[in-house]
């Protein structure tokens, strides 16, 4: 498993590389009474979103296997609100609040504002793959997905590529999602990841 330094800078290129908000890698195996759910992707490179296209919800699924997949579209959704902000400097960081909350909000407004404080900018967007969703009790998921950023650079205000080298493509992380009367947001985002 690897983490990032504490060096943010740099971290942000991996970070948004990861863009910008990548999450951990824990334990995601379900147990007996979980239940497991995992939308395909299918990568769009010129998406305005993420490129992946979530599973459709099947009619006679059960309310239980849609809030799953609700779950691990979240993970999408907040990747494409994290490429928005992270390739536009316009955008306002605002919008993180459409899609994360607590933990993952906050660290994403400190990494993205840090980018556009920095005048750096992501050219390309990442690619969720592979997102599955589990849960005990129907309220929080535990959101394991493959994040490929091979497509995406971060550049500084001379349009230099300030992307470690070496910087792994894909990354399995894990996210936790809560439910809530408002819809589902991502909440933790640890920022650790493993090779998917």
């Amino acid at each position: 498993m690897t983490t990032r330094s504490p060096h943010r800078a740099r971290g942000l290129v991996v970070l948004l590389a990861a863009t910008l908000l990548t999450s951990a890698c824990n334990d995601a195996q379900p147990s007996p009474s979980s239940s497991t759910v995992a939308p395909s992707a299918t990568p769009a490179p010129s998406s305005p979103q993420p490129s992946t296209s979530a599973t459709p919800t099947p009619t006679n699924s059960t309310p239980a296997e849609k809030d799953r997949i609700a779950a691990a579209d979240t993970v999408t959704r907040y990747w494409g609100v994290l490429d928005d902000v992270a390739t536009d400097p316009a955008k306002s960081l605002s919008l993180i609040a459409t899609v994360a909350r607590d933990q993952a909000a906050d660290q994403a407004r400190v990494e993205l504002g840090s980018l556009q404080a920095q005048g750096w900018a992501q050219v390309g967007r990442s690619s969720v793959e592979s997102a599955q969703a589990t849960t005990k009790d129907g309220k929080t998921f535990t959101v394991t997905a493959c994040v490929d950023v091979s497509r995406v650079d971060i550049v500084d205000k001379a349009g230099k590529s300030v992307v470690r080298s070496g910087r792994p493509d894909r990354q399995k992380y894990t996210y936790t999602v809560v439910k809530t009367s408002n819809g589902f947001f991502v909440t933790v985002d640890t920022l650790k990841g493993e090779p998917c």
